[in-house]
């Protein structure tokens, strides 16, 4: 997900002016590590301390968590107990550094030729500049961490803005409990208590029915607005009209592109008669008969539908699967009974169709090219983000979920699910590829398509295609 109001890129340019630099300090710098074999686990490290490089923001939790969970809470718990076991077992400590940007921390030790973290972990749209330029480690090269191995570093969708022209520099901890939902977009919360007081259908009941289509979605709008006692008008869904879009969009059964690997050509999918039919039903949504129904701002703010959700003005509305998690203006933190569905289908796909979005992946792991002993770290990763004790299944995930998050395990069991990679796509929204969204929102769908085509096609050419390519040479598919 891109927190849009609160996103700094650093200067891509500066990148590429420094990268030679970046390469030739390092190779001045370079010790040769020794070889491990990756079967080979006895290894002593000779007190040797690990630096990671830690991101202080605010679904990482800053200073007040153990590997990204808040403090005194089972997960952090058992995160601190591994840690231990894994100091124990290697011989070896474990430390923590904090940065406002820890991949801009990487980029000033490169450059510097200087060694401060054996790895870092931030958030990969803040990876977006760097990513291209080399001064991580590409990970797909390591023999001590398998990146290729999805169900433990996180699946292709996911990975996808740490790929570029077949390396692998960034991994996220997937084993690790609730670590790749956190970066998922496009779903729909439900006030359950506004849907109980009205006496009306549950959305989430027309899921799981196989009726959550269009034409139902069309007919909530309308049914579910109503007058507060307080006077103030209670809308049936808000959104920001950005983000809303881009769900509606991919929803009657396309990617946002699909890549032929045989000849190196590519389809973009706002470019279908699918797709078209997507655009005009938003259009539809947005100036007719249910206009007045939904409260949809045009500004581009990612806590537009979090706010009306939370203050009680609407029924529905778009969120962000970390506006769930997070500790800060979280939804599971303000409102005692809500449920959630993914956004409705297009009549062009199966009953119970969806797909979410990933703009960002949280937690993303790399090796900056200045850490002395890459091999070595990608060892303590290996260790450190094995399953933690207890919450090896999704039975259990799902448990906790019911237990700490929702009240209804439908809505546990949908939330697990929402990050796995075929109900994913990646939605690059860095390099203008970003700028086509407000371009869609005031116009027919047939008149900002046309108006699009050049630039999307160059700018997915320039800063999307190599991304893509990499799934074919990493993973074979």
């Amino acid at each position: 997900m891109v927190k849009a109001v609160l996103k700094r890129s650093v200067a891509f340019v500066l990148c590429l002016l420094f990268i030679l630099i970046s390469v030739s300090c390092a190779a001045e710098k370079e010790e040769v590590a020794p070889e491990f074999n990756s079967d080979i686990r006895d290894i002593d490290f000779n007190n040797r301390t690990f630096v990671f490089g830690m991101v202080r923001d605010y679904f990482f939790e800053g200073k007040d968590s153990v590997l990204t969970f808040i403090y005194n809470t089972p997960f952090a718990d058992l995160a601190l107990q591994r840690i231990k076991e894994v100091e124990n077992k290697y011989n070896c400590k474990i430390e923590f550094s904090y940065y406002d940007r820890a991949g801009q921390a990487a980029y000033i030790d490169v450059i510097s030729s200087s060694h401060r973290n054996d790895l870092i972990q931030e958030e990969s749209y803040y990876l977006s500049s760097y990513i291209p330029t080399g001064i991580f480690v590409d990970l797909a090269l390591l023999d001590s961490i398998d990146v290729t191995n999805e169900e433990k570093w996180g699946n292709r969708q996911l990975l996808l803005p740490s790929m570029w022209n077949g390396a692998v520099y960034g991994v996220v901890p997937a084993l690790h409990p609730l670590r790749t939902q956190n970066s998922v977009s496009g779903l729909i919360g439900i006030n359950e208590d506004y849907i109980l007081t009205m006496g009306v259908t549950d959305p989430r009941d027309l899921y799981e029915n196989g009726q959550w289509t269009w034409d139902t979605f069309t007919d909530v709008i309308g049914e579910y607005t109503f007058t507060a006692l307080s006077g103030d008008q209670i809308y049936s869904f808000a959104s920001d009209a950005s983000r809303f879009i881009r769900c509606v969009a991919f929803s009657n059964g396309d990617d946002f592109i699909t890549y032929h690997p045989e000849d190196g050509t590519f389809d973009l999918g706002l470019y279908t008669t699918t797709a078209l039919k997507a655009l005009n039903q938003y259009y539809e949504w947005m100036n007719g008969p249910t206009n007045s129904s939904t409260n949809i701002t045009t500004e581009t703010d990612a806590f537009f539908g979090l706010h009306q959700f939370v203050d009680g003005r609407c029924v529905m509305a778009h969120i962000e699967a970390y506006q769930v998690l997070s500790n800060t203006d979280s939804i599971a933190y303000n409102i005692d009974n809500y449920g959630i569905v993914p956004y409705p289908s297009g009549p062009d796909v199966d009953p119970g169709y969806f797909k979410t979005y990933c703009e960002s992946t949280d937690f993303t792991i790399c090796i900056p090219v200045s850490a002395l002993e890459p091999e070595a770290t990608g060892i303590i990763m290996d260790a450190l983000y094995e399953p933690l004790e207890g919450y090896e299944t999704k039975e259990s995930i799902v448990e906790y979920l019911d237990k700490n998050y929702f009240l209804d395990t439908r809505d546990s069991q949908l939330f697990y699910e929402v990050s796995d990679r075929n109900r994913m796509y990646f939605l690059q929204t860095t390099e203008g590829l970003y700028d086509i969204w407000p371009g869609l929102i005031g116009s027919t769908a047939a008149e900002a398509l046309a108006k699009y085509e050049n630039q999307l096609i160059t700018k997915t050419e320039q800063y999307l295609l190599p991304h893509i390519v990499t799934i074919y040479e990493v993973y074979g598919d």
